[in-house]
């Protein structure tokens, strides 16, 4: 699953909500941050990763590409 995103941040850049399927996500808690750097000759980039747990009680996966500057939901760990 990737699918493109919305993302309000805070003054240090961390998701506090995202727009996902129409619907506002407030981020209750940040569980983990980390970075990947993919394979440049296969076009992948260094990526954010952020799993957060929202306001009713959902775990989601989001990722900002820095390749492209998109934000992107990767999992959903309900």
């Amino acid at each position: 699953m990737q699918q493109d995103i919305q993302v309000i941040l805070n003054s240090r850049h961390a998701p506090i909500a995202f727009e996902w399927q129409g619907r506002m996500q407030r981020v209750r808690e940040v569980q983990e941050c980390w970075r990947l750097i993919g394979a440049w000759w296969d076009g992948d980039g260094e990526r954010t990763f952020f799993r957060v747990l929202t306001e009713h009680g959902g775990i989601y996966e989001l990722y900002f590409d820095h390749v492209d500057s998109a934000w992107r939901l990767s999992a959903i760990r309900d």
